[in-house]
């Protein structure tokens, strides 16, 4: 294990900037030397619980610290998207995931790459790599058969290539930082100590500060540790095997953070992810990069693919959508994210990080960040996080998260890393947030972006070639966008008219963006009931629910018969997901009477709604939040 304990650098976020060369990164010949490239992964953790990006405040990574010492670290990395499978397969293929519908986790179909585009490595293997991965794959595309030689190889995978001049590209997924490992008992809380000591944690003001906190974080430091430990196994391997003067490291995770109300949501703690990558020696010379060197430039997960490339000597691709890096200046001064559904929960978020402010578009704002997922609430901390809420015992900020989002978000990083101050709403930063709103929606609209569609009608309309079928929709998609745009709006005759036309078009997502921002306005929007009624019967019953929630933030009361309507009406199992969806808003804002869901019924149409339904079916069950919690672990335990 390499480590070195006299290290002590630090650095702030947005600390300095590095010069880096404007040269190729390497010459486009035969006979080039080409390195070998590694990527460690380590699941769920942001910058945000690191020592080295926090002053100290966080776990010490030893081995990470001697990566940055002899190459580069990136203050401004983003994995695009704030979950697994949405965030590799941007990796893997180095495209804004939503333009082909790869941003949804779990998927419900493989979704088909962009026309002619194939897994980058498959680009590396072409080029004479060897290319093997150690263990995870856990994309939302259809697998490249052509992108590796070994899939689900062991940390040492690299040495099974049968001539070892060959170069080289080795993914390894360390899972010890998974979220997963958070999610302790009871039993465990109370009886297994942690290394790192609770009560030292740096503990984020978005948080309540607990016992049962601190220690998560504590364990949460613990795996990190672990974490390292493993990379610092795999440097000396490649040192012993003679090959680390060769060979090109990125460290990095796989997206935000672990503990409560990171992983999953696309704040900054849950896309800003550390980026170290260790640069040998011939390498920094020809890359133009001095030892040790810092960089607040912003790069992204849709970079990371034509920057292998490029360092291999393999011509970039035209179908991604990111740029090289690494000894090149990129063109692009900002990066997107997104989040669409994780597991059972629908969010359709967009951001926009450029320079010192991240601004963020909710395009349901009438939702709240915390809208139950199952998947998150396993970790006690989340549960008691939750119980504080509901018992009047967190402050503002911490009760932030149990609130609806709204539509627009803005917040200066440099001045405010965990986003306490929304300045949407303050003036002096209107010039900034009307730059960025546009900005963002010019972009979502030339990338054709697919998450203004409902996903079941990709899946019924798109599939062969979804990105190909957004450009062909991309007039639709605009139209989207701007009915939309109207949440950012102050209510008035010419928004009235404009939703009034939408609910009356011939175009069944058109009416159900009306519908969505009807219900935003809610009772400013109330002269709009006649014709959302109508929609109640509608042919399209993601339409019918959407029309349901509005009506019901008037007044108006729905029955189990009612419901059951709309979900005998669906044509996928993505349009039940998306109505149980729309139910769960309705009863953790008491907008409708609670009532047993007959499960059985909807798992032969989509199997993921499991979940869902369980939780539903626990509000017929109690009143009480912690007891219908009980009920919900004891379905899933069954």
């Amino acid at each position: 294990m390499i480590k070195n304990s006299a290290m002590n650098t630090r650095f702030p976020i947005l600390s300095m900037s590095v010069c880096l060369s404007t040269l190729p990164l390497m010459a486009n010949t035969e006979n080039s030397e080409k390195p070998n490239i590694v990527w460690f992964l380590t699941e769920d953790l942001s910058t945000h619980y690191l020592a080295m990006y926090n002053d100290g405040k966080g776990a010490e990574t030893p081995n990470v610290e001697w990566m940055a010492q002899n190459g580069i670290t990136y203050t401004n990395a983003y994995s695009n998207a704030p979950v697994s499978s949405a965030a590799r397969t941007t990796l893997i293929t180095g495209c804004y995931a939503p333009r082909f519908a790869g941003s949804f986790h779990r998927r419900l179909q493989n979704m088909t790459m962009p026309e002619g585009l194939r897994m980058f490595p498959s680009y590396l293997r072409e080029a004479g790599y060897y290319t093997c991965n150690a263990q995870k794959t856990d994309y939302n595309v259809k697998l490249d058969k052509t992108a590796w030689d070994n899939i689900k190889g062991k940390l040492d995978s690299w040495k099974n290539r049968s001539d070892k001049s060959q170069p080289f590209f080795f993914q390894r997924s360390n899972m010890l930082t998974h979220e997963s490992k958070l999610q302790f008992d009871e039993e465990t809380y109370r009886n297994v100590k942690t290394i790192h000591d609770p009560s030292k944690v740096y503990l984020h003001p978005s948080l309540p500060d607990t016992e049962l906190m601190r220690y998560t974080y504590a364990t949460f430091y613990d795996r990190i540790h672990d974490s390292d430990e493993e990379l610092g196994k795999l440097i000396s391997m490649l040192k012993e095997e003679g090959v680390l003067d060769n060979t090109i490291i990125f460290y990095f995770g796989d997206n935000g953070g672990s503990l409560p109300g990171t992983k999953g949501y696309t704040d900054d703690i849950g896309i800003h992810v550390p980026l170290v990558i260790y640069i040998p020696e011939k390498w920094r010379e020809k890359l133009g990069i001095k030892k040790a060197s810092v960089t607040d430039e912003l790069v992204s997960f849709m970079d990371f693919a034509p920057t292998v490339l490029k360092l291999a000597g393999v011509k970039i691709p035209k179908q991604m959508d990111g740029q090289a890096f690494l000894g090149l200046k990129k063109k692009e001064d900002f990066i997107v994210g997104y989040g669409d559904r994780f597991d059972e929960l629908y969010a359709f978020n967009r951001t926009l990080r450029k320079g010192k402010y991240r601004y963020a578009r909710n395009y349901q704002p009438y939702h709240t960040q915390s809208l139950f997922a199952l998947y998150r609430y396993k970790q006690l901390s989340f549960r008691e996080w939750k119980d504080m809420f509901v018992d009047g015992k967190l402050n503002e900020n911490q009760s932030s998260f149990f609130m609806p989002f709204g539509p627009e978000e803005l917040y200066d990083l440099e001045k405010d890393p965990y986003e306490m101050h929304n300045l949407a709403n303050d003036e002096k930063y209107k010039k900034v947030l009307t730059e960025m709103r546009n900005e963002l929606n010019a972009y979502l609209i030339k990338k054709a972006d697919l998450g203004f569609f409902p996903e079941t009608v990709v899946l019924e309309e798109g599939m062969a070639n979804p990105a190909t079928w957004g450009n062909n929709n991309k007039d639709r998609i605009k139209k989207f966008a701007n009915i939309a745009q109207l949440q950012t709006e102050k209510y008035s005759a010419k928004v009235e008219d404009m939703l009034k036309q939408s609910l009356l078009s011939d175009d069944a997502v058109e009416r159900m963006w009306a519908l969505t921002t009807c219900a935003y306005f809610a009772q400013e929007a109330s002269v709009l009931k006649q014709y959302a009624e109508k929609l109640l019967t509608d042919e399209r019953s993601f339409v019918r629910s959407r029309a349901m929630v509005f009506l019901s933030e008037l007044g108006k009361s729905f029955s189990k018969d009612d419901v059951q309507a709309v979900l005998e009406n669906v044509k996928t199992g993505a349009e039940t997901m998306y109505i149980l969806n729309d139910l769960t808003h309705m009863y953790e804002n008491n907008l409708i009477n609670p009532f047993k869901i007959k499960i059985e019924e909807l798992k032969k149409k989509c199997p993921g709604v499991d979940w869902r339904v369980k939780y539903l079916n626990s509000y017929a069950s109690s009143n009480s939040w912690s007891e219908r919690w009980k009920l919900i672990y004891k379905e899933n335990n069954k």
